[in-house]
């Protein structure tokens, strides 16, 4: 793709981070026109908006919705923001979107374009669809600063993104609406209250009452009842795949099958069988056919564990059958269909290999419709102690036995780091629970206490995992390692941009694809003096 010569480096780094920000905006409480309004300012702040709005028709009964950003550059132009013009309408019949550079849309919105030709823009629009069906048309005015794609296919790539994301969270409002009625007719005919959904199911399999445990299974809740592409993202040992059983025990699709496949450390050739499958002589060993992961997941839930260890060459495979729903087994030419859910897990940052070229930024806005990020246990204030408990009664079931925590042992338990996160707390609660003198585990029989502990050995010194943190407030330093977090931005990179926004935070943060509050805590740490730059 050519780009424009005035394109920086901090450009893809922005539409990535907006993604987190936008994905986390709409996961709040408040009015879905709240929400809108504030991802339309939040994509002003990304790409170069004169404004931004989308229009949500009526329909089923439920009230329309129009919604438009304030925080636009400039003058807002005179495209009608609640009455869509006829490109906007026909975004919103044909599924298509649509491009219309300025010196068209005096004729196409019957307008009289006020900009100079030096501040021109162009309007973008992109349609908003549930399951390809159109329910909405998102669009914005984009001022040509230089800093945008010849052609606007990495503006598309991003809206569509966008438009995937509030798709989904109107379909859940749907849905909401939808119990909330059903519930409200059952109770009012004195009925017995009935759900319609799983999503009140307990998560026995879970343990825990911390908050950042209840604010990830509040998330897992809200997003269950929908198909989007799910992408969890924590260090080794957080539990990827037992949340990605949560979301598919509380989506509609939990009588179907959940399917899990690692793709660490498998050749391209490999994850193509056990992913599509193969048929009789495919290949040296082949001696039956073989339905692969896909199909044994059709109607239900496949899990993709480690999606940033897949090769480049497979990426494109992996991206049709995401697509278009469909594929081909190993040596086979019938084309099969099927009908997934994609959950994808990841310790490493997709951001970082989309930009260097490594991973595919589709594929990458494909599996990232909605991200969770799970906490360490570290920052599960509490859970220790109950985890440990059930991890040791587990180990009690499978060997017949009787063992129990004294109290002092637990206390212990809970100020261990344990930088390997539950697997971690797991080995070391089966080792000690297996050499063990007495049935009442004492602290002096973790191998901690006889300096025999060689995971701290091994962490010793070194940096941790990357760590993640719950994702709030679209805040992206959320996605840095402890010492990163301290570090908001580097001086040299926030010295730059805060030159070049001439010492106002508010600029420099959209530069960097912070926040304000983050910018203006950076600065203090550095000590920079604003009317020193």
């Amino acid at each position: 793709m050519t780009e424009s010569p005035g394109k920086d480096e901090f450009g893809r780094d922005k539409r990535l981070i907006g993604i987190y920000r936008i994905s986390d905006e709409l996961l709040a409480s408040t009015r879905l026109e709240v929400r809108l309004n504030s991802v339309l300012d939040i994509l002003c702040s990304v790409l170069p908006c004169r404004e931004s709005a989308i229009e949500i028709p009526a329909t089923n009964g439920e009230v329309g919705i129009s919604a438009s950003s304030k925080a636009g550059r400039g003058i807002p132009s005179m495209t009608s923001r609640f009455v869509a013009p006829p490109t906007v309408k026909k975004i919103i019949d044909t599924g298509r979107p649509s491009v219309v550079e300025a010196k068209e849309k005096a004729r196409l919105f019957k307008t009289s374009l006020l900009q100079s030709p030096d501040s021109t823009t162009t309007f973008i629009g992109v349609p908003v669809k549930i399951e390809n069906k159109v329910i909405a048309a998102l669009w914005v005015d984009l001022v040509n600063d230089g800093l945008i794609s010849y052609n606007y296919q990495e503006e598309l790539a991003f809206l569509t993104a966008v438009a995937n994301v509030v798709g989904t969270l109107h379909r859940l409002r749907s849905g909401v609406s939808s119990i909330e009625r059903t519930t409200a007719e059952n109770q009012k005919a004195g009925g017995e209250r009935v759900y319609a959904s799983p999503t009140h199911q307990k998560l026995d399999w879970i343990v825990g009452e911390s908050v950042a445990l209840r604010e990830v299974l509040e998330t897992v809740r809200k997003i269950a009842p929908t198909n989007s592409a799910v992408m969890l993202r924590g260090e080794s040992g957080t539990g990827k795949e037992v949340f990605a059983k949560a979301i598919h025990a509380l989506s509609p699709r939990s009588k179907k099958p959940f399917v899990a496949l690692n793709c660490a450390a498998l050749s391209s050739g490999v994850l193509e069988s056990e992913l599509f499958g193969h048929e009789k002589g495919a290949f040296t060993g082949a001696v039956s056919e073989r339905a692969g992961r896909f199909e044994l997941a059709d109607g239900g839930t496949l899990l993709l564990d480690e999606i940033g260890e897949i090769t480049p060459d497979f990426q494109s495979k992996l991206l049709r059958v995401i697509q278009e729903g469909e594929f081909e087994r190993m040596g086979g030419i019938k084309t099969r269909k099927v009908n997934v859910r994609l959950i994808c897990a990841t310790n490493k940052h997709l951001e970082e290999a989309v930009m260097n070229g490594s991973f595919r930024s589709d594929l990458y806005y494909r599996i990232n419709v909605i991200t969770v990020a799970l906490p360490p246990l570290r920052d599960r204030a509490g859970d220790i102690p109950l985890l440990a408990k059930h991890l040791l009664g587990k180990f009690n079931e499978e060997n017949d036995s009787d063992r129990n925590f004294n109290p002092d042992a637990l206390d212990l338990l809970s100020k261990c780091p344990f930088p390997g996160n539950v697997r971690e707390l797991e080995n070391c609660v089966r080792r000690t629970a297996t050499l063990a003198q007495e049935n009442k585990i004492m602290p002096s029989d973790f191998a901690c206490a006889k300096d025999q502990c060689f995971s701290s050995r091994l962490w010793k010194g070194a940096n941790p995992a990357p760590h993640f943190d719950i994702v709030t407030n679209g805040d992206p330093a959320a996605f840095e390692s402890p010492g990163e977090k301290n570090r908001i931005v580097e001086y040299g990179r926030l010295m730059t941009a805060l030159k070049k926004a001439g010492g106002n935070q508010a600029k420099a943060s959209r530069i960097l694809g912070k926040t304000t509050r983050q910018i203006s805590y950076a600065v203090r740490q550095h000590g920079i003096i604003l009317n020193e730059l």
